[in-house]
């Protein structure tokens, strides 16, 4: 006999600190007052050599190799532990047996048994009447025999698995066999039953879970949601690991109204390349009766250094497509034409030089011809730039943007111009600053020229046009100490005066040119139009004044309220119809910006576009958000431009009890007086599993309302039961975050 606490069988003894407590490991997003496990103790630990054992127990006995401990024994392994009533062990088979309770613990897994067998020397073993908890999941369970076949894989029969805490099995996995396989952070229960409350609501043959974030191959559990268009709707995905950088999900979805369509996402990741394939398909439409499909692909090449392919193209096989699937399947109801493009880009330090090949499927067969996006077949761009050193006392710049482009038509558009367009458009500024006063002056000339098939439309088939363009900002910054030193206050007035002649561009046929919205960043801009097809001429000057709040020990910025307006000297007689009149008035709209955050849960916005000659207001977009805290966010909105519409917008995420939150939306048209977008619901998260259900009445583009009805379950660490509720609050609700960390 030994006395207590001898090494028997051991060359040295090694003394560890405990491992990380449970709380520390499992804390994370849970709830407050769901400790996974408060009461657990984790057995500490040893680090010893591959071939090393010792044990420890009250009374120990030796005879050759068979050793006999008694009275809490504890086996030391590297990183493993044994803790047991009883335990005989012979040595050189390798071979351990325990009587009554035994607990086996590997600074993950921790299984808690009788009357168990183990193979010390091959890292497996037998019990019975098992609890075991996984730390890192968290998960536990309880199981009638389990075998462990190596040091991260283990087998149980009748088996329960759940991450709910100890004694609140809000959920949990009944399993004819379960197996964990902590090497490949997955988890495999077969002839499962999943159990609410222990009401059983769900059988599967085989379900494939993940222990952490790796990826395996295996059913993801489904989808489901109601709507006018397709009715009952479920999906069911499929996900497929073909190797670490491909993988593939396939995805049958099952409409009451329309079918089944399957759906196929197909990704690759290579050192060179990267990419993905989207293809779903929908055979004889029940409503329509014809066969249905979408196809997208996404691809990314790098050539060489600095060198790179890009590719986006997509198809579709009617018009209403989108307005039908749209929510689900990655575009919405108002799209209106397809994009097909291929970029070819040069990326140096000093330009960046790109060639693309675009075209365009409508989508929209009402749309009218003159609408229907030109092809590029080619464009090349090229944006270049420097600092080009000192000058009296300031920095030297030089820009150039260089465009050369092929427009063409498709052929039932082909009355339309075609031709090609060379711009260049050279620019060199010097700036002056202080930082309490700077002064940039910049000029530059654009020259544009234009080879053209008129295609029947009267006019040149050969244009040039050259116009030069100045302008000079500049501005002062005075500051001021507020409470105390506590805040700092800013006055920054600013001048910007700028010029560009006229020239009679009526002849340039328009093919990618609209005139920008006006708003106050345009206030320090030149520039009129989109596109070189219109260089607008003006002779202006405009004065702003901005004025700051900011917080002297963050920088942050509390209150900023910024007001200016364009004088203008003449008329703006280029515009993109030769037909429109020209611009007359001599002040532009008068741009107010503001916002201002009191605290950290005020947060106000608005933008406003007064016209003081008409005495109206053409714009006027205003917001106040107040959120003390993540549970708690109420959003209004009002939204008004000239008579295209007046818009009010109110959100709201707000908790009903400790662990329900109400969300709403309600988008309306003070115009034509309907609602746009009505959406209403409630989430719940417990200890171990999160419940969402939203309902939703939108209006779409064809004016006609649908309403959908969402859900979504998520199981911690087992799977989520998705709807499409994360997008569709995240979207709908101006600061909701759809995984808060709580």
């Amino acid at each position: 006999m030994r006395p207590a606490r001898a090494a028997a069988v051991s060359l040295v003894l090694v003394a560890t600190a405990p491992a990380a407590g449970a709380e520390t490991a499992f804390g994370g997003d849970r709830p407050a007052g769901c400790e996974f496990a408060p009461d657990a103790v984790w057995p500490a630990l040893r680090e010893l050599p591959p071939d090393v054992r010792e044990i420890e127990a009250d009374h120990i006995r030796r005879e050759g190799d068979q050793v006999r401990a008694e009275g809490d024994v504890r086996l030391y392994a590297d990183r493993q532990r044994l803790d047991a009533e009883v335990l005989d062990y012979d040595r050189a088979r390798g071979l351990a047996r325990t009587e009554g309770a035994v607990r086996l613990f590997d600074g993950d897994l921790l299984l808690q048994g009788e009357d168990g067998r183990f193979r010390l020397d091959e890292d497996t073993g037998e019990l019975s009447r098992i609890d075991y908890m996984v730390r890192s999941v968290p998960a536990r369970g309880q199981a009638g025999a389990g075998t462990q076949l190596d040091p991260d894989r283990h087998r149980f029969e009748q088996a329960q698995y759940t991450t709910c805490p100890v004694n609140r099995d809000s959920w949990r996995l009944d399993a004819a066999r379960l197996d964990l396989d902590q090497e490949s952070g997955r988890g495999v229960a077969r002839h499962a039953v999943l159990r609410v409350r222990n009401i059983p609501v769900a059988y599967t043959p085989y379900i494939d879970f993940p222990l952490d974030d790796r990826r395996k191959s295996g059913f993801l559990l489904p989808s489901f949601g109601t709507g006018g268009r397709t009715g009952a709707d479920l999906s069911l995905p499929w996900y497929w690991n073909i190797a670490p950088n491909y993988d593939a999900t396939f995805t049958p979805r099952i409409m009451a109204d329309r079918g089944i369509k399957l759906g196929t996402e197909f990704r690759y990741l290579q050192p060179a390349h990267e990419g993905q394939v989207d293809f779903r398909y929908l055979p004889d439409d029940r409503e329509t009766g014809e066969d249905r499909q979408f196809v997208a692909w996404e691809h990314r090449t790098r050539i060489a250094p600095g060198l790179r392919l890009d590719i986006d193209a997509a198809d579709v096989s009617d018009s209403e497509y989108f307005r039908d699937f749209g929510s689900a399947d990655r575009y919405s109801g108002s799209v209106r034409d397809l994009r097909r493009r291929a970029d070819l880009t040069w990326s140096q330090p000093r330009y960046r030089l790109r060639t693309r090949v675009e075209d365009y499927q409508i989508v929209d067969t009402e749309l009218a011809d003159r609408r229907e996006p030109y092809q590029r077949l080619p464009q090349i761009t090229l944006e270049a730039g420097e600092y080009a050193g000192q000058w009296a006392g300031g920095g030297v710049t030089w820009d150039l943007d260089a465009e050369l482009v092929r427009f063409a038509r498709q052929e039932r558009a082909s009355d339309r111009p075609t031709g090609l367009r060379f711009d260049l458009d050279p620019e060199m500024a010097w700036r002056f600053d202080t930082g309490g006063i700077f002064v940039e002056p910049r000029a530059g000339v654009r020259y544009t020229a234009y080879e053209l098939d008129r295609r029947g439309e009267p006019g040149p088939e050969s244009i040039r046009r050259t116009v030069p363009h100045a302008a000079v900002d500049g501005g002062l910054i005075f500051e001021r100490d507020l409470a105390d030193g506590e805040r700092l206050q800013t006055l920054e007035p600013r001048l910007f005066y700028g010029y560009v002649p006229y020239r009679d561009q009526d002849d340039i046929p328009v093919f990618d040119t609209g005139e920008r919205e006006f708003s106050f960043d345009n206030l320090f801009s030149l520039q009129r139009f989109t596109g070189a097809d219109r260089v607008g001429d003006t002779h202006q000057l405009t004065a702003a004044l901005t004025s700051r709040i900011l917080d002297t020990t963050t920088g942050q910025e509390r209150a900023r309220l910024s007001v200016g307006e364009i004088r203008y000297f003449r008329d703006r007689r280029v515009r993109r119809s030769p037909s429109a009149p020209a611009l007359e008035d001599r002040h532009s709209d008068l741009a107010v910006e503001g916002r201002l955050r009191i605290g950290d849960a005020w947060d106000g916005r608005g933008s406003v576009l007064y016209n003081r000659e008409h005495e109206d207001t053409s714009l006027a977009a205003l917001g106040v958000s107040w959120s003390p805290d993540e549970r708690r966010r109420i959003n209004l909105g009002y939204r008004q431009r000239a008579d295209r519409l007046e818009q009010t917008d109110v959100s709201v995420l707000w908790p009903a009890g400790d662990r329900v939150d109400l969300v709403g939306r309600w988008n309306y048209s003070l115009r034509s007086e309907r609602d746009l977008e009505l959406l209403a619901g409630l989430q719940y998260r417990s200890c171990c599993y999160g419940l969402r259900v939203v309902a939703r009445r939108s209006l779409d583009s064809d004016q006609r309302y649908d309403n959908s009805i969402h859900f979504q379950i998520t199981l911690d660490g087992l799977a989520r039961f998705d709807g499409g509720v994360d997008s569709l609050l995240s979207e709908g609700i101006a600061g909701y975050d759809a995984h808060p960390d709580r």
